[in-house]
């Protein structure tokens, strides 16, 4: 069954990819809480297409979207299973036509995450990971990488788009800048995750994530041999927000969350 899942996500990412790359350049942009929370007509035509797809598939599950409450598609169900969408990861990148952003397509039983997706149009990479299965890019496995100290890691941070000097990203990017190789901030929590299971990232942390920012992130992570907790080292969680450390693998991991956890 965990390949129709997994069928289902590759098949409606790809479709709301193609609408991104169709509506490019041409779609009308507003705010959410604040001028840097960006939303776009892409983000709703996306996430319409992904939830007609999941759903018209399984019309049983329930359906999680960025972008508002879920269509009657999903409404009145009980399921333990949940799908759960960020249509566009990285729409600030889309606005401004930079080529890192994505739909972003997870399944959840409870709070187990069963299979995942992130698809980045612009660049044709499609990564995918199911429970048990492997991760993989474009049909190859991959895996995190084997560096296992922060100096020799290439971290990607992730700031909220309203941040201060007392963000906790920013607090935890003090702390590390001058202990690691180097970072970059992709402004995607979806590709940095993707990007940590292709082992072209060592490390990626957010701390304010929705649900949707991190599930699919999540399976293709540990599916590639990396390790997931919150910041603080305990399990992650689907709260709202809640923050999460993806890191190659459990020695730079721990040295990471002794890190971040210092007083």
């Amino acid at each position: 069954m965990i390949d129709s899942y997994l069928s289902v996500c590759e098949e409606a990412a790809r479709a709301a990819g193609k609408i991104l790359v169709e509506m490019l350049g041409a779609t009308s942009i507003r705010h959410k809480k604040n001028p840097r929370d960006l939303v776009t007509e892409a983000d709703v035509a996306a996430q319409k297409i992904i939830e007609s797809m999941v759903i018209g598939a399984f019309p049983d599950h329930r359906f999680l979207g960025e972008e508002g409450n879920p269509t009657p598609l999903s409404q009145n169900t009980n399921s333990e299973f949940c799908w759960i969408v960020d249509p566009l990861d990285g729409t600030t990148n889309f606005v401004h036509g930079v080529p890192a952003f994505g739909p972003s397509i997870a399944l959840t039983q409870g709070t187990n995450v069963l299979c995942g997706v992130f698809y980045n149009p612009m660049t044709d990479e499609f990564f995918s990971a199911a429970q048990g299965q492997g991760a993989f890019l474009n049909g190859k496995r991959i895996q995190t990488s084997t560096w296992q100290t922060l100096e020799e890691a290439l971290i990607a941070v992730s700031f909220p788009s309203a941040i201060r000097e007392d963000s906790p990203d920013f607090t935890a990017f003090l702390k590390t800048v001058s202990l690691c190789q180097s970072f970059r901030r992709s402004g995607s929590t979806a590709l940095n995750m993707s990007y940590v299971a292709a082992g072209r990232f060592d490390s990626t942390w957010a701390y304010a994530c929705h649900p949707w920012d991190i599930a699919a992130g999540i399976v293709l992570v540990q599916e590639a041999g990396g390790v997931v907790t919150k910041p603080d080292g305990s399990p992650y969680d689907f709260g709202e927000p809640s923050p999460v450390c993806a890191t190659a693998n459990e020695m730079l991991h721990q040295q990471l969350m002794s890190v971040l956890n210092e007083r």
